[in-house]
């Protein structure tokens, strides 16, 4: 039997753990080794690939546009990676290989690599699928013994998909650049499906913001003092039209402020729902401004080295079949999340705070086995993702919202937390958001500052690159694979800048060429619509819908390509122009 894995140290712990620590290492070169044992009287090899292995590219091999003509050839020919050679031919040597189980993530891409691997390699497409969700040796096991059928619809969608996007990329790509190499030789530019969109997004936001037109108004906010502390009330009015109404506020006011009514509302909060790709993402960002593409970078690892569960997915639900306890049991061994645990370990019954959405693969979760040399960011990402894993067991929280009001109109609202539960796990971070004071009716507070300020409304806040990856989830821009290296793209092609982003001349000069010329390319809902055909082939495979979707792109392609070139030195001169001002 051979065993097809995605990468070599995922190869390693898949031999180890079938084998029980019982394989050979064979050097196929002095740097590329797989593995063998025995088991079940059956010789089994276990090959790691490196990633793709084949890649799409111009059957023409000539730096020009329109290209249609595509084939699939070895992925070094393309990206130079020569050790992808050696892979090749290691794979070449199991050509005879009656048996063979794809063992790649389970997932379009891994579907993808899997496939080609039996396909152009092999010869061989007659395979078994392991399937599993993290890389333990329960799960191992459990998918070894339970081989299924290769996933068709994943390999069909996976394999569309790269060739959408690569006639995309490539026609696009190469008339910008053919364009303004008109008047610079050494510049490269870019545009992508999904790139285009993506721009345009950013591209939006910074004109809301420049168009904004702000809004002048007046505030007026007291500090009081109470129990020691300073507190600002603010007007019930929040907006004043001018600082003589301000004025007259404030000649009304004696030396305190009396307060005349406590509301109070008692609020119970759920758990969160167990960590997606997308949620985590977020966080990530918000705790430690940690960017959406290292963010998955990092979950990789973890999730190679066996320490979390497959990253790529979009469920928020933990299934049944997960053992929820032992995993706890494991993590107890963790003294700063034993106080966490423990209550959760007396409970009869053990639910998640599951949320609604679902996928192949469960929400991210922590495996249960002990993480060793973690550097510091996959210890801050691995304490985010055991920490949201114990949450959504913990109790819900209390809280307490008051809003006190006074005499003269000025309020003061604040939160207290009454019961922790699941926000204790967190309240590193949330302390900041709750207060305790004991307000009465009746009760006096004295003025120590009138505050009177002239305030403008503000533009729309600019996107981050989290906020911007949430998005395009909700527009379905990309795949929750694809979004993070989208967006990466798009600040090294220099069309973005900032951890606030903002849209840099030629970014915006890329906008309006495609917005004057072919506004089809940063139409948002036809990007949609082909992610919504790719997610139909996913469930429901089928060749000639393959093929009519191919079709459909190249068709939309090639009008826009053929005028593309009547105005391509046109184009090339606008486009240098900004070149030429900003990036001399």
């Amino acid at each position: 039997m051979l065993i097809i894995a995605e990468k070599p140290s995922v190869a390693r712990k898949i031999s180890s753990f079938l084998s029980n620590n019982h394989f050979k290492i064979i050097k196929f070169t002095r740097t590329i080794s797989f593995y063998y044992f025995k088991k079940d009287n059956k010789n089994i090899y276990v090959l790691p690939a490196i990633g793709h292995l084949y890649t799409i590219s111009d059957i023409n091999r000539k730096f020009d546009y329109p290209a249609f003509k595509y084939q699939w050839v070895p992925s070094y020919y393309e990206d130079r990676i020569l050790a992808k050679k050696y892979y090749i031919a290691m794979f070449n040597k199991f050509k005879n290989e009656k048996e063979v189980v794809v063992a790649t993530d389970y997932d379009i891409e891994g579907e993808l690599i899997g496939y080609n691997i039996l396909r152009f390699a092999l010869n061989n497409l007659n395979a078994k699928r392991m399937i599993f969700s993290a890389i333990t040796y329960t799960d191992i096991l459990r998918a070894y013994n339970n081989l299924g059928p290769i996933n068709y619809g994943y390999y069909l969608a996976g394999e569309t998909r790269h060739i959408v996007d690569w006639l995309y990329g490539i026609n696009l790509s190469r008339a910008l650049t053919k364009a303004v190499r008109h008047y610079n030789k050494n510049i490269i530019l870019s545009m992508g499906r999904v790139q285009g969109p993506t721009l345009k997004l950013a591209f939006i936001r910074e004109k809301e913001i420049e168009n904004f037109k702000p809004e002048e108004y007046y505030t007026i906010n007291l500090i009081v003092e109470k129990d020691n502390n300073q507190l600002k009330f603010k007007y019930i009015k929040e907006r004043l039209n001018s600082r003589e109404e301000a004025k007259k506020i404030k000649e009304g006011l004696g030396e305190y402020l009396n307060v005349i009514d406590i509301i109070r509302k008692d609020l119970n909060v759920d758990p969160p729902h167990p960590y997606n790709l997308t949620d985590i993402q977020l966080d990530s960002y918000r705790y430690y401004k940690i960017n959406p593409k290292n963010t998955l970078s990092v979950l990789q690892k973890l999730y190679e080295k066996g320490y979390i569960s497959y990253p790529r997915t979009s469920s928020q639900k933990i299934p049944d079949t997960i053992n929820y306890k032992d995993i706890l049991n494991r993590l107890y061994f963790f003294d700063q999340y034993k106080k966490y645990i423990d209550p959760l370990l007396d409970k009869k019954i053990l639910r998640p705070n599951n949320g609604k959405k679902d996928d192949v693969h469960p929400a991210i979760y922590p495996t249960g086995l002990i993480p060793k040399n973690l550097d510091k960011l996959e210890r801050l990402l691995y304490d985010l993702i055991v920490r949201r894993f114990i949450a959504t067991f913990s109790d819900k929280s209390e809280e307490i919202l008051y809003y006190i009001k006074t005499k003269e109109d000025f309020y003061y609202n604040y939160k207290e937390i009454k019961y922790k539960g699941w926000m204790d796990i967190y309240w590193i971070f949330l302390k900041e958001q709750y207060r305790n004071y004991n307000f009465y009716k009746g009760e006096k507070l004295k003025i120590l500052k009138i505050d009177i300020r002239k305030s403008k409304t503000k533009p729309p806040t600019r996107y981050n690159q989290a906020s911007l990856l949430k998005k395009m989830e909700e527009l379905n821009l990309g795949t929750k694979s694809t979004r993070a290296e989208i967006l990466n793209i798009l600040f090294k092609r220099g069309y973005l800048y900032g951890r606030s982003i903002y849209i840099t001349d030629l970014g915006r000069e890329i906008i309006y060429i495609f917005d004057k010329y072919y506004p089809e390319i940063l139409n948002i809902e036809l990007t949609r619509k082909i992610e919504e055909k790719l997610n139909k082939l996913q469930d429901r495979p089928d060749e000639s819908m393959k093929e009519g979707i191919i079709n459909n792109i190249i068709e939309i392609l090639s009008n826009l390509l053929s005028d593309f070139k009547s105005k391509e030195e046109l184009i090339g001169k606008e486009i240098y122009e900004v070149i030429k001002k900003n990036y001399k």
